[in-house]
C-alpha cells in the first residue's frame, strides 16, 4: 500500500511539473544539456591532509548601458550611379527621421558592404542566354543608443524607407573592469567563509599563502537564444476518386520561434539580480583557491 501511495505521489508531482514547465520541454534539444558548456570549474570543495581546494562561482545579470543595432539594406539599378544615388536617398531620409528619437549623427554609421553585377536570362527559340541586367549595392546602417525602447522605434522608422533587414543587436556595458573587480571581491568573501567552515569542521590549520586561478566569462544575449517550435498535431482528410488520383499533401504550418535561455544557475554560489526580467549581459566569475594545510597536526 505504501508503495502504491509513493508511486501515485510521484506521478502527481510529475504532472504538476509538466503543467508549469512550458511547451519548450517538447523541443528536440535536451533541456538538461542547455548551457553546460561553460569552461569554469564546478562548484566543489576538496580537503585532505595537505591541501584545501575551494571553488567559488558567481553569476551577475546586468542591464546593458547601451545598444547597437545593425540594419542591412540594398538597391538594384541599371548603373552604379543610379544604384548608389537611390540607396543614399533612402538612407539619408531614414537617418534624418532618427532625429525624432534624439539619436545624434555621430551615433550613426553607414558601412559600405559590396557592389555586384546582377544577371538575368533572355529566352528566345527555346534558348536561355544570360546577360548583365544591372548592379546591386549593399550597405549596413549601424546605430547606437542608450535607450532599449529606441530599438523598436528604429525598426519602425526603417520600414518606412524599405529597410527591413535587422542583422543584429549588440549589448554593451561601460565599465567591465569594475564589474570584474566587484565580482572578484564577492568571490573572495565566499571563499573565506568556505575556508573557515571546513577548517573548523575538520580541525585543520592553514599555513603559508594560498595559490589561486580565476576565470571570467561574458555571455551576450545573441549567443543564448534557443530555437523553439510549438508541438502541434494536424489531421488531413484525402478523398480518392480512382486509383490514378494525384494529390498534394499540405501540412499545417507549425510556429517556430526563439527564446532566451540564460546560464543555468544551479551550480553557482551566488547569483546577483537573479529575478531580472529584462534581458541583459551575464557575467560569470569563478575562482579556485588552494590552501596549504599544516600536516603536523
Amino acid at each position: 500500500m505504501k508503495t502504491k501511495l509513493t508511486i501515485g505521489c510521484f506521478l502527481l508531482l510529475s504532472v504538476l511539473s509538466a503543467q508549469i514547465s512550458g511547451n519548450h520541454v517538447t523541443a528536440n534539444e535536451v533541456y538538461n544539456s542547455y548551457n553546460k558548456n561553460s569552461s569554469s570549474p564546478r562548484n566543489t570543495i576538496t580537503i585532505n591532509d595537505n591541501h584545501l581546494v575551494v571553488n567559488v562561482k558567481i553569476l551577475l545579470n546586468n542591464k546593458a548601458d547601451s545598444f547597437t543595432i545593425m540594419l542591412g539594406t540594398n538597391e538594384e539599378a541599371e548603373t552604379v550611379l543610379e544604384c548608389n544615388t537611390n540607396l543614399n536617398k533612402r538612407i539619408n531620409a531614414f537617418t534624418n527621421d532618427l532625429a525624432s528619437l534624439k539619436i545624434k549623427k555621430e551615433n550613426i554609421y553607414v558601412d559600405f558592404i559590396s557592389q555586384m553585377k546582377v544577371y538575368d536570362y533572355s529566352l528566345e527559340n527555346n534558348k536561355a542566354e544570360q546577360f548583365q541586367k544591372g548592379f546591386e549595392i549593399k550597405k549596413n546602417i549601424i546605430i547606437s543608443s542608450t535607450n532599449i525602447n529606441d530599438i523598436e522605434r528604429i525598426i519602425s522608422l526603417a520600414s518606412k524607407h524599405e529597410i527591413y533587414d535587422i542583422i543584429k543587436v549588440d549589448y554593451t556595458n561601460d565599465d567591465v573592469l569594475k564589474i570584474r573587480s566587484d565580482l572578484f571581491s564577492e568571490a573572495l568573501a565566499i571563499a573565506e567563509l568556505k575556508k573557515e567552515t571546513y577548517t573548523k569542521a575538520f580541525r585543520k590549520r592553514i599555513i603559508g599563502t594560498p595559490n589561486a586561478t580565476e576565470n571570467f566569462e561574458i555571455h551576450f544575449p545573441k549567443t543564448q537564444y534557443k530555437k523553439y517550435q510549438a508541438y502541434e498535431n494536424s489531421e488531413i482528410e484525402t478523398l480518392y476518386r480512382n486509383h490514378n488520383q494525384n494529390f498534394i499533401k499540405k501540412l499545417a504550418r507549425k510556429n517556430t520561434t526563439y527564446y532566451y535561455e540564460g546560464q543555468d544557475t544551479s551550480d553557482f554560489d551566488k547569483v546577483i539580480n537573479i529575478a531580472k526580467s529584462e534581458i541583459g549581459i551575464q557575467y560569470e566569475l569563478s575562482i579556485t583557491i588552494t590552501y596549504k594545510i599544516d600536516s603536523s597536526l
